[in-house]
């Protein structure tokens, strides 16, 4: 392969990767921790007046997560605020969790965003949300 070849063909895998963004998420389809229950947002935790509801802790009402395990209602910040989803986690052992910001669901377990037919009600319910 000459030269020329070459770097085109590195520039060409170069441009691929920039197509799909320096900060790609690749969620896990397959997240055991999900179990076997559907997952919906209460009412009490939804966005209210394009607000997000308030930590919790803190009353931070930026970039908050509501825990989606099984009637609980708790509301944390996030990890770029004052940790408070992630010290929840970490005395209850909740795993499952969704962001208010972009409405992504993640497992602390796991350690990865994640997607799975099980969440197929709670996307439902986020996307008549913003209708």
């Amino acid at each position: 392969m000459s030269q020329s070849a070459s770097n085109k063909k590195a520039s060409d895998e170069t441009v691929e990767d920039n197509r799909r963004g320096p900060f790609v998420v690749e969620p896990k389809y397959d997240c055991p921790h999900l179990g076997d229950r559907a997952y919906i947002l209460l009412q009490d935790d939804q966005t209210t007046e394009n607000h997000q509801p308030p930590c919790k802790d803190c009353q931070n009402i930026e970039e908050n997560w509501a825990c989606l395990h099984e009637d609980c209602h708790f509301v944390g910040c996030s990890r770029y605020q004052q940790k408070h989803m992630l010290k929840h986690h970490e005395t209850t052992r909740h795993n499952i969790c969704l962001s208010f910001s972009d409405n992504s669901v993640f497992c602390y377990a796991c350690d990865s965003y994640i997607d799975s037919p099980q969440l197929q009600g709670l996307n439902l319910q986020l996307s008549r949300r913003f209708r």
